[in-house]
């Protein structure tokens, strides 16, 4: 498996892992998101009512009592609230309006009504602690004197605003409640995707792309190895033994695939053997069964017996034919396909017949030199044959390469199209020494161990179109 494999793979896995990511984080802030205005809302709701509970207290109130109650509650330590009355209402700089300011006021007031009623001119807005006032004027909280603040109000540890309620109790006197928002940050508003998140997000993205390129890589490393081991087999090379190495599923898949192939160069080993004893021992009684023939007086059986004779010789040279085509042994080397051709034809020249190539540049490929040459010296031999002339041409394409021997002989019907590869198969039914019917078998099998494939089709205007294919 290519390289470029691997990285599309490791690309895609990084996309998907990369989105997943994503996806979890924008879950994360909506349930973040859900769980905090959940926790707001019950924060609101609880302090308006206490807020509601200190406002009813106040109101009911003589008026000459109230400033009288208020430095009581102060030296007593206070409420939970910094309360006092003014004689107008505090101009205060708000914070920037958010959804949760909103939601922390509505249900605020909402809780306030439902307990003491609508007030009118009610006013709550939200405050930092550097921007409280308690008085008119100048006078903000935190300029105020340590005394005061032990009976006021603490800076709060983190960023919360304040709530300040201000509402009329009388026709001159405005009542002014503050108190903290509890982890009231929210209310100012909050990067949920942040550049810190974003770090993280990536950090643990690339952390997981490396250890899938690697995973990946250990686990597609013996594929590649395998692929290639498969692509010598089927090429008729003898492969080497593999180290069985990778996943327990990878380990028995090289297992499986050297002991096929060792079975298999067993097995061509042997046929070998075996035809060379073949040839070895038909040749001695061939060649006696012939001598005692030629002793007989001349007669039609003697005739009969000689055409058996011929016939099973070439038989014989016709199946060792076979094995010593069908299995090569030859290196492969560069390839230029239009000298080769070209040479082929130069030689069949002397048959008189025409001939044309036609090549729009050179072609080269990676092969067994002699296995090709035979390839295209019995593909171009029978279009000389049968159909009296030939013309090849040839093209390199992104998808392989294509050559093709065309003649203008009688053709072959589609059932004869699958016949001539038929070992021994002839149209007329006559075997002859050079032409047994095994020449396009044995070219199709050439072809195969290339990578490649041969097919037939009809010529336009008539004849046969033998095209060869090969892998880049």
């Amino acid at each position: 498996m290519p390289t470029t494999v691997v990285g599309r793979m490791t690309s895609v896995l990084f996309v998907g892992i990369f989105l997943a990511q994503i996806l979890g984080a924008w879950l994360w802030v909506g349930q973040l998101q859900t769980s905090e205005r959940e926790r707001m809302i019950e924060v609101s709701q609880a302090m308006g009512a206490r807020i509601a509970q200190t406002v009813k207290f106040f109101e009911e109130l003589p008026k000459e009592y109230r400033h009288i109650v208020l430095d009581q509650l102060r030296d007593m330590g206070g409420t939970r609230f910094f309360v006092s009355v003014n004689k107008q209402y505090i101009d205060l700089i708000p914070i920037q309006e958010s959804q949760f300011s909103t939601l922390v006021r509505n249900n605020l007031e909402k809780s306030m009504v439902a307990q003491i009623g609508q007030i009118d001119s009610m006013e709550i807005v939200f405050v930092d602690f550097d921007n409280l006032k308690i008085l008119t004027g100048d006078n903000l909280m935190v300029s105020l004197s340590p005394e005061w603040k032990r009976f006021s109000l603490l800076e709060p540890g983190d960023k919360s605003p304040f709530v300040v309620i201000q509402l009329p109790v009388d026709e001159d006197e405005w009542m002014y409640l503050t108190t903290v928002v509890p982890n009231g940050e929210l209310l100012l508003g909050i990067d949920w995707i942040n550049g810190e998140r974003i770090f993280n997000l990536l950090a643990v993205s690339l952390t997981i792309l490396l250890l899938t390129f690697l995973f990946v890589r250990w686990l597609v490393t013996p594929l590649k190895t395998l692929a290639h081991q498969a692509d010598l087999l089927g090429k008729g090379r003898n492969p080497r033994q593999m180290e069985e190495k990778g996943s327990k599923e990878m380990v028995a898949t090289i297992g499986a695939f050297n002991s096929m192939a060792r079975r298999i160069q067993k097995f061509i080993a042997e046929r070998e053997r075996s035809f060379a004893a073949i040839s070895h021992d038909l040749k001695t009684p061939l060649t006696r069964a012939r001598l005692r023939v030629e002793q007989i007086e001349d007669s039609p059986v003697k005739e009969d017996l000689i055409g058996d004779l011929d016939y099973l010789e070439t038989m014989v040279k016709g199946s060792l034919k076979i094995m010593t085509d069908g299995i090569e042994h030859e290196n492969t080397s560069t390839i230029e396909l239009t000298t080769l051709l070209a040479s082929i034809l130069k030689k069949e020249e002397i048959k008189g017949l025409p001939i044309k190539i036609d090549f729009k540049r050179t072609i080269s490929m990676k092969g067994r030199a002699l296995a090709i040459e035979r390839l295209f010296s019995n593909l171009i031999n029978n279009a000389l044959t049968y159909g009296k002339s030939v013309e090849v041409t040839g093209q390199k394409k992104k998808t392989g390469i294509y050559i093709q021997i065309k003649d203008k002989g009688p053709g072959l019907t589609d059932n004869e199209k699958e016949k001539v590869f038929k070992p021994y198969y002839r149209i007329d039914h006559e075997l002859s020494e050079n032409h047994s019917g095994l020449g396009l078998g044995i070219a199709r099998s050439i072809a195969n161990i290339h990578g490649g494939e041969l097919e037939l089709r009809d010529r336009s205007g008539g004849g046969l179109v033998v095209e060869v294919y090969f892998p880049v």
